[in-house]
Formats: C-alpha cells, sequence, structure tokens
C-alpha cells in the first residue's frame, strides 16, 4: 500500500472536514464489517454442514449477506467524501487525481496478488482455463476499483457534485434493473467475452463479485452519503434514515411474496433481483444511520478498536484472507487445532483468534505509518518487490 496511510486509499478517502464524524462511525461501520467478514469466512471454511440445516442457520447467512455489501458501500461513501475537498483537482487532473488512480491500480495488483492457484509465475503460463478463472475472478477489491473508476470517470463528465449524483442514480438503476437481464443471457454467447471482462461482467464462469449486481452498493453509498452532507441538519437526516431503512426492508418482504416479475422467474432472487438489493442498502443504510446518531457515545475500547480497524481494513482483509483461505502453513495449522466436527463454539473462537492476530499486526502497522511514515514507505516498497520477486522467480 501507499505508506502514508492505509486511510488514503479509496475505501478510506475522506475530506479533512469531515474526520472527527468519519472516526466515529463510518471507520466503526467498516470495523464492524471487518469482524463480520471474519465470521462470514470462517463458517463457509470450517462449519460442519450438519449445523447448517435449520433456520437459524439461514437467518446467519442472510446477516453474512451484508459483511461486502458494507464495504463496498463504505467504498462509494469515502469517494464521496473525499469530493468534499478533492473535487477540484480531480477534475482538473491534479496531483491528488493521479494519487487516487495510482492507488486504485495499486489495489487491483494486491486484488490480483491474492489469486493465483499457483505462486509461480512460471508455472502461471501453463495455467489451464479452470486456473485463469480462478486467478482473474472478480473479488471485492476488483469490484472496489472498477466501480471507483467508473464514478471517477462519471466525475470527468459530469464535473460538479450536483451532476455526479445524477450520474450515480443512473449507474445504480441501470445496473440494479439490468442486473437480472445480464444474467439470462446464454451462457454460449458470455463465453465468447474474454475472461478478464467478463469476470467483471457476469457469474459465469463464476465471478464471486461481478459488477452485476455488486456495483449497486458502491453507488448507493455514494448516493447515501451525498444527501447526508448537504442536508441542513445531518442530525435529522440520519433519523431519517433510520426510519427509512427498516420501512424499505418491510415493503420489500411483502414485495417478495409477489409472484410477478419482469425476468426469468428461475433465476435466483437472492443473487439478482432489484428488490433484494434494495432489501441490502436499505439495512447498511439502517446501520449508518444508527452509527451516526450514537457516535458520541463511541469513545471506550471497543469503539476504538474498531475504528482502527475500520481504518486498516484492507490489512485485516488481506491477513484474515491469508491465515483463512490462503496460506498453506496457516491451513494446515488450522486443521490441526480444530476438531473433526467444527460447530458453532468452535468458529467463535476462530473468529476472535484470527481477529485477535490480524488486528494486534493492523494495529503495530498502523502505530509504523505514524511515527516513522518513511520507514513505513521504504518497507512497504521493499516488501512489495521481494513479493514480486519471489512470484516471477520462483520455479515450483
Amino acid at each position: 500500500m501507499h505508506s502514508k496511510s492505509f486511510a488514503n486509499l479509496p475505501l478510506f478517502a475522506v475530506s479533512k472536514r469531515m474526520a472527527p464524524q468519519r472516526l466515529t462511525f463510518i471507520d466503526i461501520l467498516r470495523g464492524i464489517a471487518c469482524i463480520w467478514m471474519i465470521e462470514t469466512h470462517a463458517v463457509n471454511a470450517f462449519l460442519d454442514g450438519a449445523f447448517k440445516n435449520n433456520p437459524l442457520f439461514s437467518v446467519l447467512q442472510i446477516s453474512n449477506g451484508f459483511v461486502a455489501v458494507a464495504f463496498i458501500f463504505c467504498a462509494g461513501a469515502g469517494f464521496r467524501l473525499a469530493l468534499d475537498s478533492k473535487i477540484n483537482k480531480y477534475v482538473s487532473f491534479g496531483k491528488p487525481f493521479w494519487s487516487y488512480v495510482r492507488r486504485l491500480l495499486f489495489i487491483l495488483l494486491i486484488g490480483y496478488s491474492l489469486q493465483p492457484p499457483l505462486f509461480s509465475f512460471r508455472r502461471m503460463l501453463n495455467f489451464s482455463p479452470e486456473q485463469w478463472a480462478v486467478f482473474l475472478d472478480c473479488n471485492v477489491l476488483q469490484l472496489i476499483v472498477a466501480s471507483s473508476f467508473i464514478a471517477l470517470a462519471g466525475l470527468l463528465i459530469t464535473r460538479s457534485l450536483s451532476r455526479m449524483i445524477l450520474f450515480a442514480w443512473l449507474a445504480l438503476l441501470s445496473i440494479g434493473i439490468c442486473t437480472p437481464l445480464i444474467w439470462s443471457i446464454d451462457p454460449t454467447i458470455i463465453a465468447q467475452i474474454p475472461t478478464f471482462f467478463r469476470m467483471y461482467l457476469t457469474t459465469y464462469p463464476q465471478a464471486s463479485f461481478p459488477l452485476f449486481p455488486w456495483s449497486v452498493y458502491y453507488f448507493a453509498g455514494y448516493i447515501i452519503t451525498h444527501y447526508f452532507l448537504i442536508a441542513e441538519s445531518r442530525k435529522e437526516r440520519a433519523k431519517h434514515y433510520l426510519i427509512l431503512g427498516p420501512i424499505l426492508m418491510a415493503i420489500v418482504y411483502a414485495c417478495s411474496k409477489i409472484p410477478w416479475t419482469y425476468y426469468d422467474a428461475n433465476l435466483n432472487w437472492w443473487l439478482v433481483s432489484p428488490m433484494h438489493m434494495l432489501f441490502r442498502i436499505a439495512g447498511v443504510l439502517t446501520l449508518f444511520a444508527f452509527l451516526y446518531l450514537i457516535q458520541d457515545r463511541l469513545k471506550g475500547p471497543v469503539s476504538r478498536m474498531l475504528s482502527l480497524s475500520g481504518k486498516e481494513s484492507l490489512v485485516i482483509y488481506v491477513g484474515q484472507g491469508i491465515i483463512i483461505y490462503g496460506a498453506p502453513i496457516s491451513g494446515k495449522v488450522l486443521l490441526a487445532i480444530l476438531p473433526v466436527y467444527v460447530n458453532p463454539f468452535h468458529i467463535f473462537l476462530l473468529t476472535l483468534s484470527v481477529l485477535g492476530v490480524v488486528y494486534g499486526y493492523a494495529y503495530v502497522w498502523n502505530a509504523y505509518k505514524r511515527n516513522m511514515p518513511k520507514h513505513a514507505e521504504w518497507s512497504l516498497r521493499l516488501s512489495t518487490l521481494i513479493y514480486m520477486l519471489t512470484f516471477l522467480l520462483k520455479k515450483h
């Protein structure tokens, strides 16, 4: 990462004027998502199947579906916050614009560096189509970068906040409405698109977070934050959001019982329905408003932990992914420690353990950056160079 601060990344961009509020509710929202993410990944990777066939697990799965939504939502919110102080520099292609582009490209590099099925450039040259599909998967980081570039392009076209909000609405509605239509396209037609681009558009072959529908949540974060920032009373706007969120969720639940759809009813409602997208947006909107309204009370050690986790959420995202999914050594250690049949209590302990490790690293890295920014910058550059050379030179 660029060393001055992970908070400089698009997930964390913010205007100086909003810094205090960001620390007490935007970062905390992202910090909550970090813990939620670790639990979700632990459940997906290790929970025994015997515990998955019950109503409680179904409720947990619905809850876990908000994790990626919260991260993507915060990325859109962060972009809007940054425009309060940087819009003129962005539209005039000033230094902040190019710094932002570099950060986006660096995040993209990180996203893809986590995904090679085999950590070797030489072996990568002989990847099968299935292995290339794994490597080129559009995951959360790739989705955020792509959405950020779309938003940046929209800003360069519109060149003002008043017109940019119209672009954001157009993007949200277009992506939401078109998602089921794109998912209805014959897979043989979709297969004609090169794999790299196909992964950003659709789930064929299986992409984790394609633009349709996931980019909806980025622009939802932008829109909701925009109206929050321009409100005469942000407290009143937050109260309105807090009322609106549950109402929208109730309306969506009621509408889900209506059999009519404008797309193939065989498609998965939980994946492609614009109504389900609205349900998730309403859930994050509710949490966004709630955290803002209680921000004055968020001053204890737990709040500080969540806030730092939010600032360093990219560190935590990468770290927990390596521990749970990515590293052969850590994977073997976890399998050796966990019992044959992993129950919910084991998942609870695993979540706390992984959180403790990645939070400890995030805390040290955050302190290192603040106290020795130049050292941190060169440490990051050196570690990146070593990582790339290892990948390029490794034979097996």
